[in-house]
């Protein structure tokens, strides 16, 4: 395909760029009880400065580890619901967290970690969610509102994309991106940039808005030959915002050659990390609260005797 399409690969040069570049990453964990879900949540941005390309020093909001946020969730949805009850309280704390950063803190770039859209999987199905799923499509606009009146460009990284989105584009190939990429691009390569849809007026993107849907792009980085192309996916502001965010991530991300996702992402995502013994620690709280209780609404396979 590379040869049939030369135009649609390009090299990237390195950028010793100088600034604030935010991140944002949440982490969560749930437990399943009879009539009830309880959520821990935790969202966290970072803020790099860099000089001439090094970093100079991080800033953290609201702070380097702050304390989860526990929801309780009793809404009659169905089972096949549950993950998107997950999503959707997981996105409320990281969107909204992301525009409180762009109000109250100075930055160029702020990159979510995934999309900067909604997901399909992410609209349910279950009318007792649409108030939450309402809630969540706020945030985005919102988001999106801050970044255009602060001039801070709004960017996503998809680590492991399963799209097709880039082969259809081309030649009408359904094949997951990541996997013909890795042999078509070539190191510190990017490709074009492309549409993020070429229908803006589906569901998730229609209730965002059209007017928004339609600036997102993507393209695809590939910074080290032993690793994988990631998703990049920005909302756009001008001509030239692709080249900058490639030449601004190909040296971050070659720190490490075999997991090229920058290091600002990774800081966010070691901050939100939600361990085991923290959802332990939620069930003993539960567990001594209710007392015997307990016992007539906890799921019988979180207490299995073997």
């Amino acid at each position: 395909m590379r040869s049939r399409h030369p135009d649609a690969f390009l090299p990237v040069s390195p950028l010793r760029f100088s600034g604030r570049v935010g991140a944002v990453d949440g982490g969560i964990l749930d437990a399943e009880y009879h009539g009830l879900d309880v959520i821990m949540v935790r969202a966290v941005g970072v803020v790099f400065t860099y000089r001439e390309g090094e970093m100079a020093g991080v800033d953290y909001y609201p702070s380097p580890l702050p304390d989860p946020r526990i929801e309780e969730h009793d809404l009659p949805y169905e089972q096949d619901q549950a993950g998107v009850l997950r999503s959707l309280v997981r996105l409320r704390a990281e969107i909204g967290l992301a525009a409180e950063m762009v109000e109250r803190m100075p930055m160029d770039v702020l990159f979510l970690d995934g999309s900067v859209l909604p997901l399909l999987s992410d609209r349910p199905s279950s009318e007792s969610l649409m108030g939450l799923y309402e809630e969540v499509i706020r945030l985005y606009r919102r988001l999106y509102r801050l970044c255009d009146e602060r001039n801070v460009l709004l960017a996503g990284i998809v680590k492991d994309s399963k799209g097709n989105r880039f082969g259809a584009y081309l030649d009408g190939i359904k094949v997951r991106d990541t996997r013909w990429l890795t042999y078509a691009l070539y190191p510190s390569e990017r490709t074009i940039s492309i549409p993020y849809t070429d229908d803006p007026e589906k569901a998730t993107l229609k209730d965002v808005g059209t007017e928004y849907a339609e600036r997102v792009r993507i393209f695809y980085l590939r910074a080290s030959p032993y690793d994988a192309p990631y998703r990049v996916e920005y909302l756009e502001r001008g001509d030239g915002d692709d080249d900058f965010l490639a030449s601004l991530l190909l040296p971050l991300s070659s720190l490490n050659p075999t997991y090229t996702i920058p290091p600002f992402l990774i800081e966010a995502d070691l901050r939100a990390r939600l361990g085991k013994s923290e959802l332990k620690h939620l069930r003993n709280i539960i567990e001594r609260r209710m007392g015997i209780y307990y016992y007539f609404v906890r799921m019988r396979g979180a207490d299995k005797p073997w």
